[in-house]
């Protein structure tokens, strides 16, 4: 085989290899070995990276067949195997661009650099049989129980059906499998979109207006990274999703005013709650992880934003440890550590951590937070509330039950500072911004899964 296939080939093994067992993020993975000492070709990299990608997303449907196919074998297939199997039943099942003879025979090579003779053989039977019934399981898959048509685990098929019912779930489901977008928030603060459209198409992206914000473009980059644009560098934008900036958005930030930003890393709330300030504001960014907190820093400094102040800090402790901050602060903007349901499309690998018993492990944490962030609003002040799921436990519920909690605090309808194109577009959120509430849906809203709730302190 050609030093050209092989090579491909062997690092998309390996980078699975980390994710799939040794809990590496995808996005990271992915990140880190890009930026190595080798060189791939744009075609190959693009190839490489599909079939990351592609792999993890539908990994419990290609364990299903390959459970199959296996038949009695299939307890016996250990680590190694499993991933290059997965492999090779994606090139088979969701590739379109390699014959079903090249599938097989490509991965069995791989096979006979990476485990011994038994699993060689393992990886061509397995493969040469759902090579020849490719077109019987292509049928089969739009008939198929939930959790094997979507790629979901049973677990979180089930969660999904009973927070949504079994028709509303599949299409969330189905939306979670579509390629996402790339969307760059505008700097206003150095160009606006029609400046930065221009721009990105000079450099060869392709450019859309966003689905509803109006500081949102959507982006095609072909074979070029983010890092490597001039707008980019020049911090003419950030990538963040539509559904994220409306988190800014709804806190409304004013010149002079004191915002703290909780749980910030990598920044997208922090800079954006900046550059909707003019600049002029005082916004404190915390994180209890230093290390991605050089990322905030980064960001801040790439799109000139002056005005934010960066430090170490734990959500828990922090009315210990900053007493004096107690009712201070204008905005307060939490972001709080969730199951990350709404960005399975974003970050397929959610799909093979997220649990019932990690769920329910977050609930009393978010309470906590949600809690010691409101000792910091000052009267008058406004608490904002948000997460990147759709799981109403984590959501509503975490917002009823503080509400229930602390009389000083109120719903506040957030409908004038919605884009008018999204309540035109989904007349759902009409009734409940009214409600300060916000929940955005990947099947109805084209972005990513989020949820905002707005609340002010009123004494």
């Amino acid at each position: 085989m050609s030093r050209k296939v092989d090579i491909p080939r062997k690092i998309c093994y390996e980078m699975l290899f980390d994710v799939f067992e040794k809990g590496g993020y995808a996005n990271l993975v992915l990140k880190q070995r890009y930026r190595s000492d080798f060189e791939l070709s744009d075609l190959d990299k693009n190839f490489v990276t599909a079939m990351f990608y592609g792999v993890i997303t539908y990994s419990f449907t290609m364990d299903h067949y390959i459970n199959r196919y296996a038949g009695k074998n299939s307890g016996k297939i250990d680590a190694n195997v499993r991933i290059l199997l997965r492999m090779g039943v994606w090139q088979l099942l969701f590739s379109r661009s390699i014959p079903p003879f090249a599938a097989v025979s490509t991965s069995v090579d791989l096979a006979k650099m990476i485990t011994n003779p038994g699993g060689v053989g393992m990886v061509n039977a397995v493969l040469r049989s759902i090579a020849e019934s490719v077109d019987t399981i292509s049928g089969e898959l739009g008939t198929a129980k939930f959790d094997v048509r979507y790629s979901l685990s049973k677990e979180i098929s089930g969660l999904l059906i009973k927070w949504y019912g079994k028709q509303k779930a599949e299409t969330i489901a189905a939306s979670f499998l579509e390629q996402p977008e790339t969307t760059a928030r505008v700097n206003r603060l150095r160009c606006n979109a029609k400046s930065l459209r221009e721009k990105l198409e000079a450099e060869g992206a392709g450019v859309q207006d966003g689905r509803f914000a109006p500081q949102a473009l959507r982006i095609r980059l072909g074979s070029k990274s983010i890092e490597e644009l001039d707008a980019f560098r020049e911090g003419l934008f950030m990538i963040q999703d539509e559904a994220a900036m409306m988190a800014s958005v709804i806190a409304d930030p004013k010149p002079k005013e004191r915002i703290l930003d909780l749980c910030s890393a990598p920044g997208g709330k922090t800079c954006h709650l900046a550059e909707l300030s003019g600049n002029q504001a005082e916004i404190v960014s915390l994180d209890i992880h230093e290390s991605r907190l050089a990322l905030v820093k980064q960001n801040a400094d790439r799109l000139g934003l002056s005005s934010v102040k960066i430090d170490v800090a734990d959500a828990l402790t922090l009315d210990q440890e900053r007493p004096e901050w107690i009712g201070s602060f204008d905005v307060v903007l939490v972001d709080v550590p969730c199951s990350g349901l709404g960005l399975l499309r974003r970050k397929p690998d959610i799909r093979l951590t997220a649990n019932f018993e990690r769920i329910m492990a977050l609930l009393p944490l978010q309470a906590d937070i949600l809690q010691k962030s409101s000792l910091f609003v000052r009267p008058g002040g406004a608490l904002v509330y948000c997460t990147c799921t759709i799981n109403p436990d984590e959501n509503d519920s975490q917002v009823d039950m503080f509400l229930a909690s602390d009389s000083r605090f109120a719903s506040e309808d957030i409908s004038s500072r919605l884009p008018q194109k999204l309540m035109d577009m989904n007349p759902r959120h009409i009734t409940s911004a009214g409600k300060g509430r916000l929940l955005l849906l990947p099947d109805e809203d084209g972005c990513d899964g989020f949820y905002i709730a707005k609340m002010r302190r009123e004494k």
